[in-house]
């Protein structure tokens, strides 16, 4: 019967066996941390969307009379218009308005972004619409 001894790597250095486990784990986690971060966002725009409410408006503004007021759902405006539109939004602290922004109909597009919660506004379009917005 012969026994095999196995000696250890000096202290201070690592194993292969060692080196290589510490490397997937290091690859791993990176896989991990991404895909969390890959699912967080979809997850959010879905939280957001989800609240969305419909709108029809003319050549005119929404809501009408009056203003909307942004939540916690989204950190930006977003518009879901029936056919392409062009349209800006208008801030009642301020009384200004971004520049006018064409968003193709059936898709989702960026009316302003990172708008603080709780800011007043209204939207303006470029012709009679309806949709959704999210906000």
């Amino acid at each position: 019967m012969s026994t095999r001894s196995h000696s250890a790597p000096p202290v201070g250095l690592p194993s292969r066996t060692t080196t290589f486990l510490a490397v997937g784990l290091l690859a791993a986690g990176a896989v991990v941390a991404a895909g969390g971060q890959a699912s967080a966002a979809p997850a959010a725009a879905q939280s957001c969307l989800g609240g969305a409410r419909s709108y029809s408006t003319g050549y005119d503004d929404w809501p009408s009379p009056g203003f909307a007021t942004t939540t916690s759902n989204c950190s930006d405006i977003n518009v879901k218009p029936s056919k392409t539109v062009s349209v800006r939004t208008c801030f009642r602290s301020t009384g200004a308005c971004n520049a006018w922004r064409t968003i193709s109909g059936g898709t989702w597009g960026l009316a302003a972004t990172g708008v603080l919660d709780g800011t007043s506004f209204h939207l303006s379009f470029n012709q009679d619409n309806s949709g959704y917005v999210a906000y």
